[in-house]
Order: structure tokens, then C-alpha cells, then sequence
């Protein structure tokens, strides 16, 4: 029997699914509680695949989905959060390090209790990873969990060129601060970027700024070549970015 319970961490939801005498997390509800690439974890069991031997459980032959408690634990240990380059993602690992025993014991004594169905963030993110499992383009996926919440305008903004009949919009951070309607905000690029990066969409790294999962959704990291040949990572955005963070509404 598989019986599935989630509880919060910090406003992350944390499923907790339990089979065959195994609790099991699922690795995209990790990255995001730490705040890293939903990647990261995945790739990890990858190149220690003998040392997490039995921890983990595989969706089809490729995909990494989720690992037991102890898969858990040594993801913890191997993903050092003094290694870590993103400050956020440091204290949130060390902070959930703290909390994750009493999770695991509350769900040991029942006391977890299916609190909410999976978040839209988290449904976008999971249609993202089932994109990339089939070679197909995000895009459609995403749009499709937009019209099961009846976001049809949303949908529209992310629907594929192939379908909509267009090319898909890409906006910097300048060019979004002229579409803003927070008096704040408008026309100030550096108070977008902290506004993004306090609402989870991307992080500060090394003075450039990347994208955090839930920004991966309305954006995309490439590589800026300036005349003098320097390079560095930037992030184009869609419009979409706006209408999530809450800086733009539909008029109804």
C-alpha cells in the first residue's frame, strides 16, 4: 500500500510517500525546499550510483525521481552547504537539515496529514521534467496545466510558437521595468532584480544572476558576448514572469 502525506518546509511542500516499508521523497520537492537546480540531485546519484545502491527509484530506465531516508541523508551529506555558491540555498539546506528528523518522526506517529494538492509552481515544474523526458518542448506541457487551473491567458503567453503561430517573446529586465505598473519598480532594473530574487525566481551568483527552478518556468539563462569579447551568463525573460510574481493582473 502507498499511502502519500506532505507537510511544509518554509512554504515548500514536502511529499512523503511510504512503500514497501520505505519512506520516499521525491527529488524535485528536495531541490526546491534547498533552493537548487532540480538537477542537481539527480545528477549526484548519477555519479555515485553504487553508493546509493537501493535508495533511489527511477521513473522508466532515465529519470531519477525520488530516494529513501537514507538516500536522503547522504544526499545531504554528499551536497555540502559550505559548497554551495548561493547563500540562500545554504541556510535553507542547513535549516532544513534541523527540521527534516521531526518531519520524519511526525510521519512516523501519523501526525502529517495531506494538507493541499500539489501547487501550480510544483505542477509547472513536473510538466517541465515530463517535457524533457519525452524530447518534447516545455511549453506544451506547461500550457496545458494552465488551462486545467482555467489560466487560459497564462497558457497563451507560453504556448508554443509551433501552435500559437508566433514566435515567443523574450524581454531583459530593463525592457520589463517599462511594462511594470509598481511605481516602484518602473524604470528601476536593480529593484526588478531583488524583487524577482525575494520571490524565489533567481539568485545572485558571483555578481550575475541565475535563475533559481521556479524561475525556469518564465525564463531562460545565455550567454551575453560583449564587442570586447568578454562573456557572461544573462536571463531573458517572458512576460509571464510579471503576471507570476504579481506585478501584472488580467483585466477582467
Amino acid at each position: 500500500m502507498t499511502e502519500a502525506l506532505s507537510t511544509l518546509f518554509e512554504g515548500h511542500e514536502i511529499r512523503v510517500l511510504e512503500q514497501d516499508d520505505n519512506l520516499w521523497f521525491p527529488l524535485t520537492d528536495i531541490a526546491k525546499a534547498w533552493g537548487i537546480d532540480r538537477k542537481t540531485p539527480a545528477n549526484l546519484i548519477d555519479r555515485n550510483k553504487e553508493l546509493f545502491r537501493g535508495m533511489y527509484r527511477t521513473v522508466g530506465d532515465v529519470t531519477y525521481h525520488d530516494v529513501n531516508e537514507r538516500g536522503l541523508y547522504l544526499l545531504m551529506g554528499k551536497i555540502s552547504a559550505d559548497r554551495l555558491k548561493n547563500p540562500d540555498a545554504k541556510t535553507a539546506m542547513i535549516r532544513f537539515q534541523r527540521w527534516v528528523p521531526e518531519l520524519i518522526q511526525q510521519y512516523r506517529k501519523k501526525a502529517i496529514v495531506q494538507i493541499q494538492e500539489p501547487s501550480i509552481n510544483q505542477e509547472l515544474l513536473q510538466a517541465r521534467g515530463y517535457a524533457e523526458a519525452c524530447n518534447q518542448d516545455p511549453a506544451a506541457f506547461q500550457a496545458a496545466v494552465f488551462r486545467k487551473h482555467n489560466l487560459n491567458e497564462f497558457a497563451d503567453i507560453v504556448q508554443p510558437a509551433l501552435v500559437h503561430g508566433e514566435v515567443a517573446r523574450w524581454y531583459n529586465v530593463t525592457q520589463l521595468c517599462e511594462m511594470c505598473r509598481d511605481d516602484a519598480l518602473a524604470g528601476h532594473p536593480e529593484r526588478l532584480n531583488a524583487y524577482l530574487k525575494n520571490h524565489g525566481y533567481q539568485y545572485r551568483e558571483q555578481g550575475l544572476w541565475r535563475l533559481q527552478p521556479s524561475g525556469e518556468i518564465h525564463g531562460k539563462e545565455y550567454w551575453y558576448e560583449a564587442p570586447s569579447g568578454h562573456r557572461e551568463i544573462r536571463i531573458r525573460w517572458q512576460l509571464s514572469i510579471l503576471y507570476a510574481s504579481g506585478l501584472l493582473h488580467e483585466v477582467e
